[in-house]
């Protein structure tokens, strides 16, 4: 195969976009995602709450938590 029949075939597999520019520009919604207030999930609450109840009810669990921390 020669080159130039290589590259029609790549040009015909792969056709040029429309149009250069994207559809939107991202950047404003990439600075209000950055903005938001952060939120906790009930699943974030829960391993909270379920750290405190082990340590409560097991003070020596402090040590295995402080080891792997």
């Amino acid at each position: 195969m020669s080159e130039d029949r290589v590259k029609n075939l790549l040009h015909s597999a792969f056709p040029q976009p429309d149009s250069q520019n994207p559809s939107r520009d991202l950047w404003p919604s990439i600075v209000d995602h950055i903005q938001a207030p952060t939120a906790w999930s009930w699943l974030d609450m829960s391993v909270v709450a379920g750290v405190a109840i082990v340590l409560v009810t097991l003070p020596k669990a402090l040590l295995l938590l402080a080891y792997h921390l």
